[in-house]
């Protein structure tokens, strides 16, 4: 049926030789409930009996139009003869081998609705057998775990995951396709046309949103163009260093891959090793391609070795917050973020806690500059800041955590501090402010202010016994995370501590040279993710230092800090009832002796 009030979707169907499964495909778009469709096939001279089907089954329905080509034009070109005749404000390209379940093009066109400035809206798919029966979901690594719209750089995914966005699951504003420079014409020997339109839409900044949920299917058969035989013959190989080859000294690719090209080599890498695998043991590829993806490799990797700290001036920093615990106290760390005199950033907030944050930040003045997710269940914080670490857009990152706040100076003064020294990361002081109990929306007065409390040269030697340094005072550049790798997903707490100690071994720290992040501690921990994680602190660290092994003289001072914090833990039932104990536990969990306590009111 047709509904003038909504916008007309075109769906596209290409065809040949399908006749197995071209009906399905149609029968699948005219079955959907959005009320304004046209389906468009355009059949390459198929000789199985697949027009002949067409014609007899839709030629007589207002909904279908038919089209033959004179020749085979080949898989492209076809795309291009079915986006000259679509008439719809949106169009989606269905495989022929391939079906949608009916909400599907509702729940895409919903997607625009609610963002109208949206340029593709795409799902997750099932897969299906060859018969049609759906046996799972989707799930490759470059996949999302849940819904967002323009929360992360898809040009990043396209060069750095495995097929991030499935071409059959997207919806796209037709005139958006027909832009300069984002159809066009393949280039010799390409096969996976719809993968570099992908990377053409991400090069030219459009913007993308995405349905965890699936609602159309993928059927795998031995006779799928993209299915095994593409796999087994090397042709994915090939496509995917012809894109890089052919936009790796694009303007926007080198922009917004700087720090992130090994990343680029090492899928590369990963995509020829596992060729093999898929056949039967044996390389497809002969001795000049394999001296083509090294020498590509090699190319990428001298980029990635370059480090330019005078950019720092002219980059974003992103700043990562997972948010698991009181709204109130993650609006008041956004508070200080929007203070920043460094204009600059971007916010990525994973929430994760049991009260949903987004209606609250939408209504805060930082939301213009954040890319935020929901996850349905809670992560572990290390799982939280890696799926930030996906959605960042800086080339440098910071991270907030939503109980701390920075000062005003805190990203200007790190900027500051790697444009001066070169560095590849930045480290502020911190003072430590103590809390009520209670939070509000306002800054609560402070029970007691230890100030300086961490950040010094001092700490940061000392990461290898303590948790000396706090991750909210390090900026870095985002580089370092192809040479050291994100946070332990695996551990209950602790995960940031284990970072910071990989991050300094692996690089220098400059010093911003002034108090810069406030670490807040309330008494009795109360609400604050340090409080849960005391009952097993004892064991990760025991984790922790196994899996980063020194020196025998350090190894007894980790056995002495091991001691003292098992007897401060034992009493910290006692300890953290006052702000004086609380101070003192908090200095212990660092490794230093307890610091001067300045009151700011009467305990």
């Amino acid at each position: 049926m047709s509904d003038e009030r909504s916008p007309l979707i075109s769906v596209l169907i290409p065809n040949y030789n399908y006749v197995k499964y071209v009906a399905a495909a149609v029968d699948s778009a005219l079955a959907q409930t959005y009320p304004n469709i046209e389906v468009v096939v355009s059949d390459n001279c198929s000789t199985d009996g697949a027009w002949e089907l067409l014609n007899e089954r839709y030629g007589g329905d207002p909904r279908v139009r038919l089209h033959q080509n004179e020749r085979n034009i080949g898989m492209a070109r076809n795309f291009d003869v079915l986006m000259e005749l679509a008439r719809g404000e949106y169009v989606m390209c269905l495989s022929s081998d391939d079906f949608l379940l009916p909400p599907h093009l509702t729940r895409l066109e919903e997607g625009f609705r609610r963002d109208p400035q949206l340029d593709v809206v795409y799902c997750n798919a099932y897969f299906a057998h060859e018969d049609g029966t759906v046996y799972a979901t989707r799930a490759l690594p470059g996949q999302f775990p849940v819904d967002f719209v323009d929360a992360r750089d898809e040009l990043v995914e396209e060069f750095t995951t495995v097929c991030p966005v499935c071409f059959p699951c997207a919806l796209f504003k037709r005139g958006v396709l027909l832009e300069p420079g984002i159809c066009g014409d393949p280039e010799n020997g390409q096969d996976a046309r719809d993968w570099e339109l992908i990377i053409r839409l991400a090069l030219a900044g459009k913007r993308f949103g995405y349905i965890a949920q699936p609602s159309m299917a993928i059927r795998l058969h031995a006779d799928q163009f993209s299915g095994d035989a593409y796999h087994r013959s090397g042709r994915n190989v090939l496509d995917f260093a012809s894109y890089v080859e052919r936009y790796a000294d694009h303007p926007e690719f080198v922009r917004r891959m700087r720090g992130r090209e090994s990343g680029v080599a090492r899928l590369l890498g990963a995509m020829v090793a596992q060729a093999p695998a898929m056949n039967d043991g044996r390389t497809p590829f002969d001795a000049a391609q394999l001296a083509r993806f090294a020498a590509l490799e090699g190319r990428l990797n001298a980029r990635a070795a370059v480090y330019e700290p005078a950019r720092v001036r002219e980059s974003r920093v992103s700043v990562v917050v997972q948010s698991a615990g009181p709204p109130q106290t993650m609006l008041r760390a956004l508070d200080s973020l929007v203070a920043q005199s460094w204009t600059n950033w971007e916010a990525v907030i994973v929430d994760h806690g049991p009260i949903p944050v987004d209606a609250l930040v939408r209504a805060h003045p930082a939301w213009g500059r954040v890319s935020y997710a929901r996850l349905p269940v809670p992560h572990t914080a290390g799982a939280a800041r890696n799926l930030g670490l996906r959605m960042i857009r800086g080339e440098y990152v910071a991270f907030l955590d939503p109980d701390n706040r920075y000062t005003p100076d805190h990203l200007e003064r790190a900027v500051d501090a790697i444009a001066r020294t070169g560095a590849m990361a930045a480290l502020s002081q911190t003072r430590l402010v103590l809390e009520p109990s209670a939070g509000s929306r306002s800054t609560p007065q402070a029970l007691g202010v230890v100030e300086p409390f961490g950040g010094s040269e001092d700490d940061v030697v000392r990461l290898e016994i303590a948790h000396a340094v706090a991750l909210d005072a390090v900026v870095l550049y985002r580089g370092v995370f192809d040479r050291i790798g994100t946070f332990n997903e695996t551990v209950p707490s602790l995960d940031d501590w284990d970072f910071t100690l990989r991050l300094a071994r692996a690089a220098r720290f400059a010093p911003a040279g002034a108090i810069t992040v406030d670490v807040v501690a309330r008494l009795g921990l109360a609400a604050q993710r340090l409080g849960g994680a005391l009952p097993n602190y004892l064991a990760v660290m025991d984790a922790l230092y196994a899996a980063h092994p020194v020196d025998a003289r350090v190894a007894e001072e980790r056995l002495r800090h091991r001691a003292a914090l098992a007897n401060t833990l034992g009493a910290s039932a006692d300890w953290l009832r006052e702000p004086h104990g609380l101070a003192a536990f908090m200095d212990a969990l660092a490794g230093r002796t307890a610091s001067a306590l300045r009151r700011t009111q009467p305990a």
